[in-house]
């Protein structure tokens, strides 16, 4: 079975939901309580789904197999005693196919209190990951910690029933193994722990503001309570929550690129953004990738006007299909020169409210006779492979303002105004990009292909 893969996104602080502390009528004298002992460590299999903006009933089911540890402490809690209960994963889930910044997926497990105790309690890992992960790592541990009230003696048990990654934008809730819609019906899981609370009859937890479920109406929210990202019901369109972007860069990328049979490396800075960064449904986005210096030119001289650099953005999330960016034509450009920085841009319109990941798949540098593709493939022509410049925003639920559907600013580029999803247009435009032979690194321009090269593209 594989393990859990997180698309994620943009992160946003999440609420500490506060435990729920019921009192317990007197219950009858304890026995004698046998020691406690902790859970674990323990081979356990969750079941996942992704929620985008934490709504609906979730896509992507996936599962999260690691081992568990549950212990409290105290260990042998007594009767008024407030438990620290503590829940750890060597190994966490792995990551999906887009990178995370530390402190991206802040963890919550909601734990279920049984037998003389009820309610539950809520443990918490506000910052997590706690490294930048690569995509398809491992997040690494997880330490998620929280108390409850041991408000009645007697034999009682905590049990884990759900754990939710509460990234803004794409949450993911796990529960017991199967797929279901672990949000609205989770299951609970095998991490059970048992033990006794000692002493005698019950106790009133001490008030706390924090669990009162009507405050006073004086009462105005803390201004440290961060944002709820957990099972808060979805917002509406009038008090939706900006998700901040997630444009890449400025930073130093590594490409291959390939011009006819000639292969280069290619480094430069790189940044991939888009205007507005959270938009509503149906605005016009634009991308614009920028990159500090381009490859170096091959041995014969570039006219004025005959090297046009090109990019495809693959867009994914709630949103599929291509964005084509263009950038201006190149000046007179000299033999074996660095070629300069350039800005190219291309724009397409957004569909459904969600996260939106966009993954540069392709540059090209294009010349009436002989291209040159750089991408991160070993072969990028024969054997392209996406890079690793990637951004990500979230599309509101709202519908887009008059000032979005005009562009959010305004851009040029191949994606003519609309997202492309499927069909010929956009299969043949990446088709043609990635049959290209190549770029102008280390290969003169003069090449005997140039009339079967322009019959193509005419």
């Amino acid at each position: 079975m594989t393990r859990r893969r997180f698309p994620v996104r943009m992160a946003a602080p999440a609420l500490v939901l506060a435990p729920l502390l019921l009192t317990i009528p007197a219950a009858a004298p304890a026995r004698a309580a046998p020691p406690a002992a902790a859970i674990g460590p323990t081979a356990a299999t969750l079941g996942c789904r992704l929620y985008f903006n934490d709504a609906g009933t979730g896509s992507s089911p996936t599962v999260w197999q690691d081992t568990f540890t549950l212990t409290q402490s105290p260990a042998e809690p007594k009767v008024g005693d407030t438990v620290t209960v503590t829940l750890t994963a060597p190994t966490g889930p792995d990551n999906g196919p887009v990178g995370l910044n530390a402190g991206d997926v802040p963890v919550n497990v909601t734990l279920a209190l049984g037998g003389s105790l009820s309610g539950s309690a809520t443990l918490r890992m506000s910052s997590y990951p706690a490294r930048a992960v690569a995509p398809t790592e491992p997040l690494g541990p997880i330490t998620a910690t929280g108390t409850y009230f041991a408000a009645a003696a007697g034999a009682a048990t905590l049990t884990v029933g759900r754990v939710t990654f509460a990234n803004a934008s794409a949450t993911t809730h796990c529960s017991a193994a199967g797929d279901r819609d672990h949000k609205a019906a989770p299951v609970p899981t095998s991490i059970v722990e048992s033990f006794t609370v000692g002493g005698t009859g019950t106790a009133t937890p001490p008030p706390s503001p924090s669990a009162s479920a009507t405050p006073p109406p004086s009462a105005k929210p803390s201004p440290s309570l961060p944002p709820s990202a957990t099972d808060d019901p979805p917002p509406t369109a009038t008090d939706e929550v900006d998700t901040p972007a997630q444009p890449f860069g400025p930073k130093s990328v590594k490409l291959n690129c390939k011009t006819l049979s000639s292969l280069s490396t290619w480094t430069a800075t790189h940044t991939l953004s888009m205007l507005p960064s959270n938009p509503g449904r149906g605005a016009k986005v634009t991308v614009s990738l920028k990159f500090s210096a381009g490859p170096k030119s091959g041995p014969v001289p570039v006219g004025a006007g005959d090297l046009v650099p090109k990019a495809t953005v693959k867009v994914g999330g709630v949103g599929s299909g291509t964005v084509n960016l263009t950038g201006p034509a190149y000046g007179a450009i000299d033999a074996n020169a660095i070629l300069p920085g350039a800005t190219l841009t291309g724009t397409y319109t957004t569909s459904q409210a969600g996260l939106v990941s966009l993954t540069v798949t392709n540059i090209v540098f294009d010349h009436p006779q002989v291209d040159t593709e750089c991408n991160a493939g070993a072969d990028p022509v024969t054997g392209p492979k996406e890079t690793s410049i990637v951004a990500k925003f979230t599309v509101k639920s709202r519908a887009a303002t008059d000032d979005e559907g005009e562009g959010g600013g305004g851009g040029n580029g191949d994606g003519g105004g609309s997202l492309p999803t499927t069909g010929e247009g956009g299969v043949t435009t990446l088709i043609l990009l990635w049959s290209s032979a190549a770029l102008l690194l280390g290969v003169g321009l003069v090449v005997v292909l140039p009339r079967r090269r322009r019959l193509l593209r005419s």
